[in-house]
C-alpha cells in the first residue's frame, strides 16, 4: 500500500475552487442543428439493433429527471447509470428509444434529455488507439452529411461547425462537465470510423485517467472475515493500544481512506486482532497480528489463511512490521524485508523553523506573509467541492511536469483516497485545515493523533504558484501540534520518490523509524 503524504505542487493554477460541481445544464448546450430539421430527420432516436451501442447513456441524475417525467424505471437497469433500454418501434422496423414518439417525432423529456443527446450531432469517443479522447461529429447525421449543416447558422449563436467544435471543446472541458463525465465513464463512446474528429480533449483524458488509473476493489470479501466499517475505529484502538511504535500505519484513518481501492476485513485468532486487505491479486496483512502476549500462533493462523485463499501465491506478507518485533519473528523463521521508513521529527522544531538548518523553509514563510494575506482555518464540510477540484488541477500538473511512472501512478492511486478524507474528516477524527488567499482554497491538509506523543501528517496538497504556501501549511500544522502536547511529527514515508525525500531530509528528521515486511521461510531472502 502507498502511503498518502503527497506534497503538494501545482504550477499555472488560476479557476476559482471555491465553486460546487454540478450537471451541466440545458441551456449551457448551445444547439448547432436547427429544430425544423430535426423534426425531419428519421435517424435520431431510431436504432436497428434492441442492444445498439448507440442507445444513449443516462446518469443517475438523468435516470431520476426522466422517471420523474414519465419514462418507467424497468427501462434503465442500472440506476446508478446506463443505457437507455430501447422498445419495438410501433411505426416501423426496428427499435426507438421509449422518450421518442415515432408519430410526432417529439422526445417526450426533451427539457431533460440526457447529455449524451444534448451535445448530439457531436460526440465524446476515444480516439483509433485508445490513447485520449476526442471531440468529433457523427456523419450519420443527415444535416450534416449533405453539407446542409456545415457552414449554416444554427438555433444558438454559431455560424459554423468549426465555432461550434470549439465551444463545445470549451464546455466538456470545464471542471463540473468533466466530473460528470469521469464519473460516468460510458459516456465516453468507442472510436467510429463514421465520426469525423474535430478536436483532442486533452484535459478530460487526464481526468479520465486519473479516476479510472485504479477501479475500487470489485472482488467480494473472503469468507469469515467482517468488513472494517468506521463504527470499528474503537476496537482498532484497543488493538493498537497492544504494541508501542510511532510507525503512522498504527492509526485507523491510513487505511480507511483506502476502501475504494482494497476490501478491508478483519477477523479475530485467539486474543489477537487480525487486519486484512484484499485486492486483485490476493490478500495480505497491512498490520500484524495486534494483541496481549506473542504474536506466534496467530501469526501462523493468519498464513494459513491467507495461503487457503491466496494459493502459491507470493502476495501473503504482513506489512509494517516494527522494529520491535523483527527478533521475534526472524526466530521464528519469518523472512523480514525493510520498507522505506517512517520521518520522525520534534514537534517544537517544526513549529519554530529556527537556525540556520531552518533558513530555507523560514524564508519561504516569510516570503508567503509578505506578499499574500493568507487565512489559516479549519476544514469545513463546505469546503469539500472546491478541495476536490484543487486534487484534480493539482493532479494533472503533475502529470504535465513529465514525472516518473511511480509518482504519476501515486497520484492517480490517491486520488480516491483524498475524496474519502474529504468526505469523512469528522468521522475519522482528523485534523482538517485549509489555506484561503483571497477567499479561494489554495491549499489543505490533514493529520491525525497516532499516539499520545505522535502526530501524523496524513496529506497536504498546496498551490505551487504560490511561493512559500506548502512550508507555511506544515509550519501552522506542527504548531498546532505542539500546542497540543505533541512532542513528535510523523509525515509518513517517502514511498521511494526522490523530490519527496530531498523535501523531508531537509526538515532534519530526529530519527527515520524502521518498517518491515514478513514472509513465510519459502517466500525470500532472509534480513540480513
Amino acid at each position: 500500500m502507498r502511503d498518502m503524504h503527497l506534497a503538494g505542487m501545482i504550477s499555472g493554477m488560476t479557476p476559482d475552487f471555491s465553486s460546487t460541481l454540478q450537471l451541466i445544464q440545458i441551456s449551457k448546450v448551445p444547439q448547432y442543428v436547427p429544430g425544423a430539421a430535426c423534426r425531419r430527420c428519421d435517424v435520431c432516436c431510431r436504432f436497428p439493433e434492441a442492444d445498439s451501442f448507440l442507445r444513449p447513456y443516462f446518469t443517475d441524475q438523468e435516470i431520476r429527471q426522466a422517471v420523474k417525467h414519465g419514462i418507467s424505471p424497468a427501462q434503465f437497469p442500472d440506476p446508478a447509470g446506463s443505457q437507455i433500454s430501447l422498445v419495438p418501434n410501433p411505426a416501423g422496423e426496428g427499435y426507438v428509444c421509449p422518450a421518442f414518439d415515432p408519430v410526432t417525432t417529439q422526445c417526450q423529456i426533451y427539457d431533460v434529455r440526457p447529455l449524451d443527446c444534448q451535445i448530439y450531432p457531436l460526440a465524446v469517443m476515444w480516439a483509433a488507439d485508445h490513447t485520449h479522447v476526442v471531440l468529433g461529429w457523427d456523419s450519420k447525421c443527415p444535416f450534416l452529411r449533405t453539407g446542409e449543416g456545415r457552414e449554416a447558422q444554427g438555433e444558438g449563436e454559431e455560424t459554423s461547425l468549426e465555432a461550434y467544435a470549439d465551444r463545445m471543446a470549451a464546455l466538456i472541458q470545464q471542471n463540473d462537465a468533466m466530473e460528470q463525465l469521469a464519473a460516468h465513464p460510458h459516456l465516453i463512446g468507442p472510436f467510429q470510423d463514421d465520426v469525423v474528429i474535430l478536436r483532442p480533449l486533452p484535459k478530460l483524458t487526464d481526468r479520465i485517467n486519473i479516476r479510472q488509473a485504479l477501479a475500487p476493489c470489485r472482488l467480494p470479501l473472503a469468507p469469515f472475515l467482517r468488513p472494517l466499517t468506521l463504527s470499528d475505529q474503537p476496537r482498532f484502538a484497543r488493538a493498537m493500544a497492544a504494541i508501542d511504535t510511532p510507525l503512522s500505519h498504527y492509526g485507523f484513518a491510513a487505511h480507511y481512506i483506502w476502501r475504494r481501492h482494497f476490501h478491508y476485513g478483519w477477523r479475530h485468532f485467539g486474543a489477537h486482532w487480525c487486519l486484512f486487505a484484499q485486492y486483485e491479486d490476493g490478500i495480505y496483512m497491512p498490520l500484524p497480528p495486534l494483541g496481549p502476549g506473542a504474536p506466534e500462533e496467530p501469526l501462523a493462523r493468519a498464513f494459513d489463511f491467507m495461503r487457503e485463499c491466496n494459493g502459491d501465491s507470493a502476495v501473503s506478507r504482513v506489512e509494517n512490521v516494527p522494529e520491535s518485533l523483527v527478533p521475534m519473528l526472524s526466530s521464528l523463521g519469518y523472512h523480514l524485508s525493510p520498507k522505506d521508513p517512517d520521518y520522525l521529527y520534534r514537534a517544537s522544531d517544526l513549529a519554530a523553523l529556527a537556525g540556520d538548518r531552518y533558513k530555507s523553509q523560514r524564508a519561504a514563510c516569510n516570503r508567503l506573509a509578505r506578499i499574500h494575506q493568507v487565512e489559516y482555518q479549519p476544514y469545513q464540510d463546505t469546503d469539500r467541492a472546491a478541495c476536490e477540484a484543487l486534487y484534480r488541477v493539482w493532479a494533472g500538473q503533475q502529470e504535465a511536469r513529465h514525472v516518473d511512472d511511480m509518482a504519476r501512478q501515486m497520484v492517480r492511486d490517491a486520488a480516491l483516497a483524498h475524496e474519502e478524507v474529504l468526505a469523512a474528516c469528522d468521522a475519522l477524527g482528523l485534523v482538517g485545515r485549509v489555506v484561503r488567499i483571497k477567499g479561494v482554497i489554495h491549499g489543505y491538509t490533514f493529520g491525525y493523533a497516532r499516539s499520545a506523543s505522535v502526530f501524523s501528517v496524513l496529506l497536504e496538497i498546496a498551490d505551487r504558484t504560490v511561493p512559500g504556501l506548502a512550508q507555511f501549511m506544515f509550519r501552522e500544522l506542527c504548531r498546532e501540534a505542539a500546542a497540543r502536547g505533541y512532542p513528535f511529527i510523523n509525515t509518513m514515508d517517502d514511498s521511494g520518490l526522490p523530490g519527496l525525500r530531498a523535501s523531508k531530509e531537509g526538515y532534519r528528521p530526529v530519527r527515520l523509524v524502521p518498517s518491515f515486511i514478513a514472509t513465510e521461510p519459502d517466500c525470500g531472502p532472509s534480513l540480513p
